[in-house]
């Protein structure tokens, strides 16, 4: 197999990975997730996160592969990207590793925004007893 013809095929492999690394996350989680969130009082923030889950972690790992270049300051041109094969690997691991951080980030930033569902409901049952 030519570099080129790596390049293609790994590029949409990597793709198709991370969109399915996605998918297996929203798979993992989207039980407990739902649970999670249905026990916030008032239901609108849970309904809401709930609603979006699924986008909420597709699009940041597909995000993360698509934010990752090929081209670099020693890599201009097509020709010098495709002649060096450990160049194409490194650019696919990058990829991989930007997708699963940007997933990371959006777990994260959700946790929070429950958190913070849980806090404001609790301090406004302090606050009304």
């Amino acid at each position: 197999m030519s570099n080129e013809q790596y390049l293609i095929v790994s590029y949409f492999t990597v793709g198709a990975a991370c969109f399915g690394l996605g998918l297996l996350t929203y798979g993992l989680l989207r039980r407990s997730f739902g649970a999670l969130t249905r026990t916030v009082p008032g239901g609108r923030l849970g309904q809401i996160l709930r609603r979006l889950f699924l986008l909420g972690i597709i699009l940041p790992a597909v995000a993360g592969f698509f934010s990752v270049t090929f081209r670099s300051c020693g890599k201009a041109s097509y020709q010098s990207i495709i002649s060096d094969r450990a160049y194409l690997v490194a650019k696919n691991q990058e990829q991989l590793k930007a997708c699963l951080s940007n997933i990371s980030i959006t777990l994260l930033v959700m946790a929070i925004i429950v958190l913070l569902g849980f806090v404001t409901v609790s301090m406004k049952k302090k606050a009304n007893s």
